[in-house]
């Protein structure tokens, strides 16, 4: 709907002040000041208009993982999102180099050496549930310079238990799990006889650990993993008093791994994630590879003429449903947008690269919304279509913040709904 301020600022009145002020100070025939930056009698004109934009759910896909500061591990069950869970695995490895065991254990008895894992969690999201840790061995090697993404499985073959727990973190927020003695024996008696022993050795040896979990009851939870802090590690204790620790730091590989079980979702996000070329009443947004919207503008292209336009303001705006909040399960504390390039790429929007403080995106608690700035972005998108005579708006994701790394979900209002779809204020003027 257009809203015409009625301001006609008539840039000649504007002018006639300048002339005034010149007048002052020389006697130039003041009907020849601005007539080189103006047509005669051309104006400008402001105007106001409510644009409604189309919105879609989109499976957030090949996301990269690897080498992550945080690593998520746990199971939610959600009764809108269905079920979510994350997995992790890493090397580990020496906090020394030029190891050999035998000189100062006592290979024939080594009923009094113990290996434990020490994980550190930074944070949580969801309700603490009764829960299962798995603690793999890997048999598979893994590499810091490949490439990974959210769905990599490792086969039956590639892994093998070494220890399965519940899951107890400490009020220090670090899990301890007593590793199999069987590795303690395997670790200490391969590095006997060895001069020296390297982590390239060492990795060679070991190639890492795979963890994941299994939910007992509850909604569960699924907690950040601090695991280059300097708490989580592995650490071989022997006669009684001394240690050695596995680290594993910036060097190591780190992969995170999710999945999503929309089996007993909520009846729209199934609906809508299995259209997502139909536009839709509600959207989704969900971290760890899960769910994103999809925003297009295509009353861009109907809401201007032919007249030269400049775009002074575009406020973006989505709100949560109501009702679909959570204390457990928060919202994003804020949204990003990133733009889809021809080539199917993803850049930030130039409103974004301008200005990062005035793009927005951050949670309005009392209005539970998300507001966006993309004068800029809305003005490429109209000047390639004056100029080229065709539509280039390859549309703009939102997702959340951290969303590689933190599950978090909301559910939007979209721009199919009936009475609260999205739409976007643009304020521009015409001359």
């Amino acid at each position: 709907m257009r809203k015409n301020f009625g301001l006609k600022f008539v840039v000649l009145c504007a002018l006639a002040v300048i002339m005034t002020v010149f007048a002052v100070s020389c006697k130039d025939d003041d009907s020849a000041i601005g007539t080189g930056i103006m047509p005669s009698g051309d104006m400008m004109e402001f105007l106001c208009d409510t644009m409604g934009v189309q919105t879609y759910a989109v499976r957030d896909t090949h996301v990269e993982t690897h080498n992550r500061t945080i690593n998520p591990i746990g199971v939610i069950n959600d009764p809108i999102f269905g079920q979510t869970a994350a997995s992790c695995a890493f090397q580990l490895q020496l906090s020394t180099n030029n190891v050999q065991f035998g000189r100062d254990i006592d290979t024939t008895d080594l009923s009094g050496v113990k290996l434990t894992l020490h994980l550190k969690y930074a944070s949580k999201y969801g309700s603490e549930s009764p829960m299962t840790i798995h603690v793999n061995r890997l048999l598979t090697d893994i590499s810091y310079d490949s490439i990974y993404y959210e769905d990599k499985e490792f086969a039956a073959n590639e892994f093998e238990l070494l220890k399965s727990a519940d899951v107890a973190f400490g009020t220090d927020s670090i899990m301890k799990v007593e590793m199999p003695s069987e590795l303690v024996q395997q670790i200490v008696r391969e590095n006997v006889g060895q001069t020296t022993w390297t982590n390239k050795d060492f990795i060679n040896f070991f190639k890492g650990l795979y963890i994941t979990t299994e939910l007992a009851s509850g909604d569960g939870c699924i907690y950040a993993l601090d695991l280059i802090g300097s708490k989580s590690k592995m650490v071989l204790t022997y006669n009684d008093t001394c240690s050695f620790d596995f680290l594993i730091n910036e060097y190591s590989t780190r992969i995170n791994m999710y999945s999503h079980d929309y089996t007993n979702a909520d009846s729209e996000l199934k609906a809508a994630i299995d259209n997502p070329e139909q536009p839709a009443k509600y959207c989704y947004i969900q971290g760890l590879a899960g769910l994103k919207t999809k925003i297009m503008f295509p009353e861009l292209y109907s809401l201007f003429d032919t007249t030269n336009i400049i775009i002074n303001r575009a406020q973006l705006c989505v709100t949560i449903k109501e009702g679909t909040e959570s204390t457990v399960l928060p919202s994003p504390k804020a949204m990003s947008m990133t733009k889809i390039l021809d080539n199917g790429k993803f850049d930030f929007l130039e409103d974004y690269k301008s200005n990062s403080k005035n793009f927005g995106g951050s949670f309005n608690e009392t209005e539970k919304s998300y507001t966006f700035n993309i004068p800029l972005h809305l003005q490429d998108l109209f000047k390639d279509y004056k100029d080229l005579g065709e539509k280039t708006d390859n549309g703009i994701f939102l997702v959340a913040n951290d969303n590689r790394i933190v599950p978090y979900r909301a559910v939007l209002y979209g721009g199919a709904h009936e009475n609260l779809s999205v739409k976007i204020i643009v304020y521009y003027s015409k001359y």
